[in-house]
């Protein structure tokens, strides 16, 4: 290689240093500006504890619906929402209960089956939903009481 091939890479090889250290100069961090989380202002309340069951007794070896509120009067739950929660059944939630939903307690179906109430949501067993605003209440459905009658059980939500 000759004198004039060894400056030009020697030039070459400067050049290049320079544009990657004014370009590393150029993108020196100042500073970084750290946002906080935002909680949701979102609330889910119990209203009472433990809840009323109405009707207050079933008959062995029928089928229907139980109602847990608070009074006639007081939801069991009241959500300003809407939020995202997860409800969790403790496992005497089973047979001959099959399916455990919420309805609005002012809608205008109070009775009947759980999924015609109004603005009925089914819950499931660790899954989350998104779950409006609104005064809520209790309805489990049932299958074939037995001799023992139904079983309490305890619903837990976490956000």
């Amino acid at each position: 290689m000759n004198k004039r091939n060894r400056s030009m890479l020697t030039l070459a090889a400067f050049l290049v240093a320079m544009t990657v250290g004014i370009g590393t100069a150029i993108a020196v961090t100042l500073f970084y500006h750290h946002m906080p989380g935002v909680s949701v202002s979102a609330t889910i309340t119990r209203n009472c504890d433990p809840t009323v069951a109405d009707p207050p007794g079933v008959t062995v070896g029928t089928n229907g619906q139980e109602t847990f509120w608070c009074s006639p009067t007081s939801s069991a739950i009241t959500m300003t929402g809407p939020l995202t929660a997860t409800p969790t059944f403790t496992d005497t939630f089973r047979a001959p209960y099959v399916s455990l939903w919420l309805y609005k307690a002012d809608g205008n179906v109070l009775t009947g089956n759980c999924s015609v109430r109004t603005g009925a949501l089914q819950l499931q067993n660790n899954t989350a939903m998104t779950l409006p605003a609104g005064n809520f209440n209790y309805c489990a459905e049932y299958f074939d009481v037995p001799d023992s009658g139904l079983k309490s059980f305890i619903v837990k939500w976490d956000a």
